[in-house]
């Protein structure tokens, strides 16, 4: 809840010292992107960006991708970097070359389309405890809380779309809750806002069960899925997007909607030239 708050904190500190048209004077906007990079790693991360070891966004959505089967370059398998990471780590590296050359509104851009995508996971951890809470546990202590957890970090965006849709969620995402959670009406609830949050169906993608290799009943990605993921498409390696210094930085930024892609998963770095700890 709150290092999600303090990456777009960040984001907004680089944008409130860019000089627009303006190269080589906005070294304290770079830093505070950089900074926003690594509160979204967190120091725990592993060096090859497997997801080991984290503790913060980045990781959660390594973790979520393996539950909703949006993991990989094209959103669509169980392990491996999310593809929501693919997407959010490019847009870092873009927004780094806007604000170093001066171009402050489109690094807002790119700020904006951050913030978006870093509700995916948020929304895939509430959906998950929901559908736990509801047919599979016994009002557990344990999921109970995850899920409230969850639902309060992101039901300012759902509040910001429809307050009456975040009621619902939060009616049904408390902790304590009789019977668990109206699962249909959680799913339901958040599906009718993706658009407004700038999220699609194939970004949070069904929940998977890999005994079964198949969406749990009732929970496979919602319809919209054909129209491709929000936010850009995956068009250099992670590699790259990683590890790539300021001089000489190249980017090309692909705006909303993206239906396939390639990438690899090698890398040593998350901010530009900024190495994270080996665990």
């Amino acid at each position: 809840m709150n290092v999600f708050m303090y990456i777009i904190r960040e984001m907004e500190d680089g944008l409130d010292d860019c000089q627009s048209s303006c190269l080589n004077c906005n070294g304290n906007s770079v830093l505070a992107w950089d900074e926003a990079v690594a509160f979204y790693a967190g120091s725990l991360e592993a060096s090859d960006g497997s997801g080991t070891g984290g503790l913060i966004m980045y990781s959660l959505s390594n973790k979520r991708c393996a539950n909703f089967k949006t993991c990989g370059a094209k959103g669509d398998e169980v392990s491996g970097t999310s593809y929501n990471n693919l997407a959010i780590l490019q847009e870092f590296k873009a927004g780094q070359n806007y604000v170093n050359n001066g171009e402050c509104n489109m690094a807002r851009t790119s700020k904006e389309d951050i913030s978006k995508l870093m509700t995916v996971p948020l929304v895939q951890g509430t959906l998950r405890y929901a559908y736990i809470t509801a047919y599979q546990s016994t009002n557990a202590e344990k999921e109970e809380a995850e899920g409230a957890s969850f639902a309060a970090a992101v039901l300012p965006y759902v509040h910001a779309c429809s307050e009456a849709d975040a009621t619902i969620i939060a009616d049904n995402m408390r902790v304590g809750v009789a019977q668990g959670a109206n699962f249909p009406a959680v799913l339901n609830a958040f599906q009718r806002n993706y658009k407004c949050m700038g999220i699609t169906c194939a970004d949070v993608g069904g929940l998977w069960n890999e005994g079964t290799q198949s969406y749990e009943s009732n929970f496979s990605p919602c319809n919209d899925c054909k129209n491709g993921k929000a936010g850009v498409a995956i068009g250099a390696s992670v590699g790259s997007l990683l590890g790539v210094g300021l001089i000489g930085l190249a980017v090309v930024a692909f705006r909303r909607r993206r239906s396939s892609a390639t990438g690899s998963k090698d890398s040593n770095t998350f901010a530009s030239g900024v190495e994270q700890p080996t665990v």
